[in-house]
């Protein structure tokens, strides 16, 4: 069961103490048996954040340190003031120097990320590095388990993995190439409610086989307009009635779980902070 609600940011303003700011807050109310997902509306790179009910946060990659004013802006928005670590998805996601500074910034505990990945990434603060592989499961709480899909080191490829909470299960794909995808035919995705759909470019999309095999409620996209998308899987996912969320179309996308259902809310960014900049990409 699903519940779907579309959110207009009508939060009070407070005065961020970084950049000066007006930054809208967002509290998501994460409670016992609950956890959420946001997926952050950044100009480059595809970074979310994982909300356990303990008030541990997990950022699932960084985006460039370039960026790192949008990423502390909406980190800020949702009152993240701890990062217990980074799971980091694929090679063009590794920015050791963003990693560094969020190090620097929060004492980051552990990066989680696949072996090929994790042979790149060189040791600049005291977190630990754990790799995970195929068919590995990795516990981030008592609740909740990141379950590798895939890992791989090819062209277009990354770490694929899922997380099931209660009867709810949530895909992250990074991998986009022939090889992943059959792969990724071999595993069980049935109960796969929410899936969030690699784009490496426009010409490339998820193939109607896998996207019918996962056959989610749901699908995300770090993605500014539908116009960007590639027309068949568009189509597709049209023709599957599937609920389609974009970033840069959206805002702010947080979707929380809990044993019943689980909701998908939406907080468009009015403020215009990085709506210009956005619009010339």
């Amino acid at each position: 069961m699903r519940v779907i609600f579309s959110v207009m940011l009508t939060f009070f303003l407070v005065i961020s103490n970084a950049y000066g700011m007006k930054v809208p807050q967002v509290d998501l109310h994460v409670s016992h048996e609950e956890y959420a997902i946001s997926f952050l509306p950044v100009l480059k790179g595809e970074v979310a954040v994982l909300h356990l009910a303990s008030g541990k946060n997990y950022l699932i990659n960084t985006g460039p340190l370039q960026e790192c004013k949008q990423l502390y802006y909406y980190l800020n928005q949702m009152h993240i003031d701890n990062i217990e670590g980074i799971i980091l998805t694929e090679k063009r996601e590794v920015h050791e120097d963003m990693i560094t500074e969020l190090d620097r910034k929060y004492s980051i505990n552990e990066i989680i990320t696949g072996k090929s990945l994790a042979e790149a990434i060189q040791k600049k603060g005291s977190f630990r590095i754990h790799t995970i592989t195929e068919d590995q499961s990795y516990p981030l709480s008592k609740e909740l388990a990141l379950n590798v899909m895939h890992e791989g080191n090819e062209k277009g490829e990354g770490l694929d993995f899922s997380i099931t909470f209660f009867h709810h299960r949530f895909l992250w794909l990074s991998s986009q190439s022939l090889h992943s995808e059959e792969v990724l035919l071999t595993k069980p995705l049935k109960n796969v409610n929410i899936v969030k759909i690699p784009l490496h470019s426009k010409s490339e999309s998820m193939s109607h086989s896998l996207l019918k095999h996962i056959d989610p409620q749901t699908a995300l996209l770090y993605r500014s307009k539908e116009r960007l998308l590639n027309g068949e899987m568009l189509e597709a996912i049209n023709e599957a009635w599937i609920d389609l969320y974009l970033t840069g179309q959206h805002g702010l996308i947080a979707i929380k779980f809990n044993k019943r259902n689980y909701e998908v809310l939406t907080f468009d960014q009015e403020d215009g902070v990085f709506k210009e900049e956005s619009e010339k990409h």
